[in-house]
């Protein structure tokens, strides 16, 4: 091999060996933000108002509409969710003028409730975290997580924000009696889907401790106009004293069609569902024992194999000679 060739091949190595140490957070560049659906989309949330709650009864006053919804379905067995949380909880940190719902939406889920499984199918949801920006893009991964910041910032700089008038949306009044909080809405446009969150911040789930922006009741394509009840019974509860908020969240009807919000690909930051593991046997668990047994065994039928192949072999010998 000539001097110049040995230098060629040499290069190859380094270069290959420079992709494989840089870390993909680096070589990754988030998508530019593609919105070429319209704003008629299925799934596409056009208007979403949040109000703290405050008591047992009110008027939407006091309720504040938020410029984007980010939407984070979790699993409590999940472990790539746990550093898509933080990436969630820190972008709150840098603008908490928008609103972050943490859908337990796994049937495997302790937390799970009913509204956000149904929030996943609608979003046609297929594994965890996912993260679901205003009900447009998507990031799916711990891995794709990372460009959170980056893409919001970008839609924001293009003019994403919604801007529907205050009038067009909002909440009349609400109480809470005996378990079951009621919410009266005006909405101007009946044709488009209404859900209804409470959600609480602060609840204590002790393999992974406290749990915030927690959907833990809720009720989705609501009847518009009209009074909302929610069942608040058997739903988590604040450890730190929080009431809750009442997420009001209008979209275009229909299953999301999201698009991407990175150019990262899957890989093990994903998971569908719980990893399985069935139970060892003993033998599997204590794998030293079974060869113990089993050379235990053999080194007792020594003594008597030494006496019984010598014999068959003399009577096998013996016949053979008579004939």
């Amino acid at each position: 091999m000539t001097p110049m060739a040995m230098r060629s091949d040499l290069s190859l190595v380094l270069l290959l060996a420079t992709f494989l140490i840089i870390p993909s957070s680096i070589m990754a560049v988030p998508v530019e933000v593609e919105d070429s659906l319209g704003l008629d989309s299925p799934g596409r949330i056009v208007d979403a108002v949040v109000l703290d709650i405050n008591g047992t009864e009110g008027d939407g006053e006091k309720s504040r509409r938020v410029p984007m919804v980010i939407e984070l379905h979790t699993a409590t067995w999940c472990d790539p969710c746990r550093p898509a949380e933080v990436e969630l909880n820190e972008l709150l940190n840098v603008w908490p003028n928008l609103i972050a719902l943490h859908h337990h939406s796994s049937i495997y889920d302790p937390l799970s409730i009913e509204s956000s499984n149904h929030t996943k199918i609608n979003q046609r949801v297929l594994g965890y975290p996912t993260l679901v920006i205003d009900g447009r893009w998507s990031l799916n991964g711990s891995n794709q997580s990372q460009d959170l910041f980056e893409l919001v910032a970008e839609i924001t700089s293009e003019g994403g924000i919604r801007s529907s008038a205050l009038s067009d949306f909002r909440i009349e009044n609400w109480s809470i009696n005996e378990g079951i909080i009621s919410v009266n809405l005006n909405v101007s446009n009946p044709t488009l889907q209404v859900d209804v969150f409470y959600v609480v911040d602060g609840v204590n789930f002790v393999p992974l401790g406290m749990l915030s922006d927690l959907v833990v009741a809720g009720e989705v394509d609501v009847k518009v106009n009209a009074t909302v009840t929610i069942s608040l019974n058997g739903s988590r509860a604040s450890s730190i004293g929080d009431q809750g908020q009442l997420v009001i969240v209008a979209r275009n009807p229909g299953e999301a069609i999201l698009v991407s919000g990175s150019d990262r690909l899957l890989y093990d930051g994903f998971q569908m569902t719980p990893f399985t593991t069935t139970s060892p046997s003993l033998f599997e668990e204590v794998s030293w024992l079974f060869w113990l047994i089993l050379l235990g065994g053999v080194a007792a039928l020594l003594p008597a194999l030494q006496h019984t192949f010598p014999l068959l072999w003399s009577r096998n010998h013996s016949t053979n000679e008579e004939e």
